[in-house]
């Protein structure tokens, strides 16, 4: 079977060819073993079930004339097998059983990227939890100043997230790499008494899983697969989105270090654009548009429907492609990221402290105060700060309420934002190696699929 292919060119026509060629020949392997063909034939069949056995500029004009790819195919691979071996091809097989178990095949290739690619995501996703592990920053909510976090925390979620998805496309490969071979409708009526048994046969044989009832109609394990691949997107477009957003002359957070050679505009000489995350973001959103396609492919009429059919391997088709693209970009741009910790000290201190308000609210509380009042007392020493542009500490200080629980250095102390970090350090820490770890139980995974 074919393996190492890019995953733009996974899809290609050429690449199908050669993946009905695998399922056909699987094929006749198994129903060899069960003693439904002769042995003779499946050999033949198995050695002239090569592309470059076939002229595939005339199997392409062939297909055109016939409208039915797989009918050519089976011509072609008959005609190129010695001796009777050509009339046991195809064997009581249907179109669909092909070409819906030869895009499972190639839909298993680039899996296996996939996964490699969002490991090595997390890896650099480790570093930067590592590297900014106390590299203290704004934490913001509705887009304002919230509490003070830091931007290994910040990575640490974006870790948890990223493991979500791959547990989630992990956990789905035995619905989704599974076969569904069952003749014309599903129901084994070209095989006799041998039916399931062949199903279990080619199964094994192509490495995959078995469905108990092979209906042509079933396609919900297919469209789960996008459907999860559209999920993925959305966490790396909202990754790759907030690193656009931090990377701002307004934030200057972090930036993009892509080298001097990088061009940012033609005709603004000073411009420096980000560029990996602007791709992410492209893709990301390009890939949850095949959600809605991919739906709609599951109203399948009856027993069996080809514009169905039509419409999911569109889906895949581009959904497979996006989504490598997307985690090899994101990837990049995870390795390129450098931070600016001044910026992030920089824009934490344009509240004056009021950032650190839960602080002071919460030792006011535990101090005797209660928990309601002290909220209404430092809520109105917030807006009093606000309003008159002074330091909220001022403000606090100037408090009788406040002054008679806290002293000046308490206060000061409560306004310090790495008094206030919660478990953002020791979260950081925590899912850096546990994003490693994974990491590497991933890239062990991807090397079994298939076997």
């Amino acid at each position: 079977m074919m393996s190492g292919k890019p995953a733009s060119e996974l899809f290609s026509i050429s690449s199908k060819i050669q993946a009905w060629l695998d399922v056909e020949v699987a094929l006749a392997n198994s129903q060899a073993e069960l003693g439904m063909i002769p042995v003779e034939a499946a050999r033949e069949i198995t050695l002239k079930g090569k592309a470059d056995c076939i002229d595939q500029s005339a199997l392409l004009s062939d297909m055109e004339v016939t409208k039915a790819p797989i009918v050519s195919l089976v011509r072609f691979l008959a005609r190129a097998c010695d001796g009777n071996a050509g009339d046991y091809v195809h064997w009581g097989a249907t179109t669909q059983n092909v070409m819906q178990t030869a895009e499972i095949l190639l839909i298993r290739q680039s899996h296996q990227q996939l996964l490699n690619s969002l490991a090595g995501c997390l890896e650099a996703l480790a570093l930067l939890a590592e590297n900014g592990s106390d590299m203290v920053m704004a934490g913001r909510t509705q887009r304002r100043h919230a509490l003070p976090i830091t931007f290994g925390f910040k990575a640490a979620a974006w870790i948890d997230e990223l493991l979500r998805h791959e547990e989630r496309l992990r956990t789905a490969e035995p619905r989704v790499f599974a076969l569904i071979f069952g003749g014309a409708v599903g129901a084994m009526h070209s095989f006799g008494s041998q039916g399931e048994a062949l199903s279990k046969s080619l199964a094994r044989n192509l490495a995959l899983h078995c469905f108990d009832v092979p209906s042509r109609s079933a396609s919900d394990h297919l469209i789960e697969y996008v459907l999860l691949l559209g999920l993925l997107a959305a966490t790396c477009g909202k990754i790759a989105q907030e690193l656009y957003v931090l990377m701002s002359e307004e934030f200057g957070e972090v930036y993009e270090d892509l080298g001097d050679a990088v061009v940012g505009s033609s005709t603004m000489p000073q411009k420096v654009n980000p560029k990996l995350s602007v791709n992410v973001i492209a893709l990301a959103a390009q890939l949850r548009a095949q959600v809605n396609l991919a739906l709609e492919a599951g109203q399948v009429s009856h027993e069996g429907d080809a514009a169905s059919s039509k419409i999911l391997y569109a889906a895949i088709d581009m959904a497979c492609p996006l989504a490598n693209k997307m985690l090899f970009e994101l990837e990049e741009l995870l390795g390129k990221l450098r931070l600016n910790p001044a910026r992030m000290r920089t824009n934490l201190e344009l509240s004056h402290g009021l950032i650190n308000c839960e602080n002071v609210m919460m030792k006011l509380a535990g101090a005797g105060l209660g928990r309601q009042l002290a909220h209404d007392v430092v809520h109105e020493a917030a807006s009093t700060a606000a309003r008159t542009h002074r330091p909220v500490g001022q403000v606090l200080i100037g408090n009788p309420i406040v002054n008679r629980i806290m002293p000046r250095e308490g206060i000061q102390a409560a306004l310090d934002p790495e008094s206030h970090l919660g478990d953002s350090v020791k979260l950081a820490i925590k899912l850096a190696r546990r994003a490693r770890s994974e990491a590497e139980r991933v890239r062990r995974h991807t090397a079994l699929l298939g076997g």
